[in-house]
């Protein structure tokens, strides 16, 4: 067993090489298909209710899963998220494994009610990580071996702007606009044996446009104090701008000779793949706390991969699909019996989950899987010396994913996944009208 930050995974006719850096987001090869490794929408704790969180209509964070949620904002939200990822690849001949791990800011939001009708939020946040270095060996008709190194670098961020409108009873509309931008760097080196001079290609997509999500929601009230959160949204496939430098290189060591035939600089696009979601939530509010006592979530969502064509015409993914399941609870809220109790660990959050997604990724006839289980706690921060008429509450949120991404068959990769999330959520009032007599 290999350990460290730093790896080699040997593969018949294939080599997996993986190195981290302090910039570097992603260390999978499975980041090389598409945009990257996309990054979900959800927040710490969205992500440790198994994501599932598209009918919730949640009114102390922020959910940018469904941009029809900012209505039910009750207080001005901000939010600030961390990651780190521990990852164990694995092979099954030879048989061998290597770990590595990312750590990183991932998100910051703020959501203002504006009034009772109309909720605004604004995030920056990753769209997708890109992050690998493959090697391959080939033979020519002249039984020449010629080893090719791909490696890729970079990602794409976005800054989303939602707005969401109550626009009747219980119903509520709402869209995102993100600006993404940000570039994938890839570079091939073709190293031939024998031969004193070797080829280099690199390639630099810059990429930047709009990218648009529509959501709907709908909330239903029981006479016994419980709701029925019905949700959907949809993002049709749209394009963004890519300015593409591609240079090919005759190298001898590390000295670039002459630059070949075929190099230049160019404009194109990007179709990004249309999406569409559905979820329920069902759960028990308390005013004591402006919240759920406790809630149950379940989404399906299906993302539309063979609609994405890269900045040279390439269609490199698959439709996908994933379920997503999970629920809270807070047990002094929850349960009668605890109310009174001022025990802390009874006014925490205890949250749980699991996902099951089919990767829009395929690869030697496999259609690669990820799953995982999901847990978390909201741990709520008491808050002193307020003024009358003010409301803050703030929470530090903890999130785990156990997760596992692709297969050994066919000389495939498997991933097994350790991610860990604390995200900071602080809620104000603002606009308070101070009476003096």
């Amino acid at each position: 067993m290999l350990k460290g930050h730093k790896g080699i995974i040997v593969i018949p006719f294939f080599i997996l090489s993986v190195s981290l850096y302090a910039q570097t987001n992603s260390v999978s090869p499975y980041s090389r298909m598409g945009l990257g490794e996309l990054y979900p929408d959800d927040f710490s704790r969205g992500l440790a209710i198994g994501k599932a969180n598209i009918g919730l209509r949640d009114r102390l964070f922020i959910n940018l899963s469904n941009p029809a949620s900012y209505s039910q904002l009750a207080l001005t939200t901000f939010e600030v998220g961390l990651e780190a990822k521990l990852l164990r690849q694995q092979q099954q001949n030879p048989d061998l494994t290597i770990e590595n791990s990312t750590t990183g800011l991932r998100y910051f939001a703020v959501g203002i009610p504006f009034t009772d009708w109309w909720g605004t939020a604004l995030a920056l946040k990753p769209y997708s990580f890109r992050g690998y270095d493959i090697t391959t060996q080939r033979f020519l008709a002249d039984s020449t071996l010629v080893t090719d190194n791909f490696s890729g670098s970079g990602g794409i961020n976005q800054v989303v702007w939602g707005n969401s409108f109550k626009v009747a009873k219980g119903l509520s509309l709402g869209i995102n606009a993100a600006f993404v931008f940000g570039s994938m760097d890839d570079v091939n080196l073709v190293e031939w044996e024998g031969n004193t001079f070797d080829t280099r290609i690199e390639e630099s997509a810059g990429l930047r446009g709009i990218h648009l999500k529509y959501g709907a929601q709908y909330q239903h009230d029981f006479s016994d104090g419980t709701q029925l959160g019905l949700g959907a949204y949809f993002s049709n496939s749209q394009n963004i701008n890519a300015d593409v430098s591609n240079y090919i290189y005759t190298i001898s060591g590390n000295v670039e000779l002459d630059t070949l035939a075929g190099s230049g600089e160019r404009s194109g696009s990007i179709t990004l793949p249309g999406e569409f979601g559905f979820g329920l939530s069902w759960g028990k509010t308390d005013e004591d706390i402006l919240n759920y006592a406790w809630q149950v979530s379940a989404d399906i969502e299906l993302y539309s991969g063979s609609e994405y064509v890269d900045f040279q015409g390439r269609q490199q993914l698959e439709d996908a699909y994933r379920f997503q399941l999970g629920g809270y609870l807070r047990p002094k809220y929850a349960f009668e019996g605890l109310r009174r109790n001022n025990f802390y660990l009874f006014n925490v959050e205890y949250r749980l989950g699991g996902f099951y997604e089919q990767l829009p990724i395929s690869l030697n006839g496999i259609q690669m899987q990820d799953y995982g289980i999901t847990f978390g706690m909201g741990l709520p921060v008491k808050e002193r010396n307020m003024a009358p008429g003010e409301v803050k509450v703030s929470t530090i949120n903890m999130g785990i994913i156990l997760g596992r991404r692709g297969t050994m068959e066919n000389n495939l990769i498997l991933e097994n996944y350790l991610n860990i999330y604390l995200g900071f959520t602080l809620n104000d009032k603002w606009f308070i009208k101070y009476k003096y007599r």
